[in-house]
């Protein structure tokens, strides 16, 4: 098998097994939290939000680390019978080094996801302080 096709199958595998709600929910979650946590930030409009890299850095281990060797060799896009013990361990060591990279740019998606519902927030917040104001101090 060509280098190339192997890195794509697996990575396809990679793509096709990931559960998008669950990275939607943990960035709706992280979002909210940051907000709860800068509240009176917020209101005041005395906030900057954090850059990507740094809310990729508060959020990584919220992103959960989902790769088997055993359970790639048994369900994987490839098949891994019949291959030598040492070319089989030095296989799973390169799938596994692409699978850091996926999970590192999933962290990064997230993260962005994070940083953009910060916005959406933020912005919801700032409309509904507009309406209270309107209401009691006009």
């Amino acid at each position: 098998m060509h280098h190339k096709d192997f890195e794509v199958r697996v990575m396809k595998y990679f793509t096709e097994n990931i559960n998008l709600p669950e990275f939607w929910k943990i960035a709706k979650e992280c979002s909210r939290e940051f907000c709860y946590l800068s509240f009176e930030d917020i209101i005041s409009g005395d906030i900057e939000l954090p850059s990507i890299e740094e809310i990729k850095e508060k959020i990584a281990d919220k992103i959960p680390y989902e790769f088997e060797k055993s359970g790639f060799v048994d369900s994987g896009p490839i098949d891994l019978s019949g291959i030598e013990e040492a070319v089989l361990g030095n296989t799973l060591v390169r799938i596994e080094s692409m699978y850091e990279k996926f999970h590192d740019a999933l962290t990064l998606g997230v993260a962005k996801a994070v940083k953009n519902e910060m916005v959406v927030l933020q912005q919801q917040l700032h409309e509904e302080i507009d309406i209270i104001k309107k209401k009691y101090l006009s």
